[in-house]
């Protein structure tokens, strides 16, 4: 029987006026990880935007959204008798409060535009999530 784990990847981002920026974090030690987004497991409870607001507050200690963005896009992987299903999802950070607090197994984290965190970002699936998130932005003005 194939167990199922569902991960929520969260593009955390920034609107300030016309300029859009996106949150990456990078794993301990940093020098065997990628740039990626939040990532977090659905509870069994949760819903994926549920996921999504824990695993901000959890990661980088943000913990209420302006907005979250449903960006419709599943991926799935499957490795022996484990099939991994990623959910991806938008994740306005609110302007007035931007005090990051990383959590103890994050080695880094920072604040790109929207080529340098298309160019920094390993997996495919992760360039084309925030590319569906930021013309969407750009395409609600």
């Amino acid at each position: 029987m194939t167990e199922q784990l569902h991960i929520v990847r969260v593009f955390v981002f920034r609107q300030l006026s016309r300029t859009i920026d996106y949150l990456v974090v990078r794993r301990q030690p940093a020098h065997d990880s990628f740039w990626s987004p939040v990532c977090g497991v659905l509870q069994p409870h949760e819903s994926i935007f549920q996921a999504a607001v824990r695993s901000v507050g959890e990661e980088v200690g943000l913990a209420s959204p302006r907005q979250i963005v449903d960006l419709q896009l599943a991926t799935h992987v499957k490795i022996g008798d484990m099939e991994e299903i990623d959910w991806s999802v938008g994740y306005r950070a609110p302007e007035s409060r931007l005090d990051l607090r990383p959590a103890s197994d994050l080695a880094e984290l920072r604040w790109l535009d929207f080529d340098r965190i298309y160019k920094s970002l390993d997996r495919e699936e992760d360039r084309r999530s925030v590319m569906r998130l930021h013309f969407t932005l750009r395409a609600a003005g």
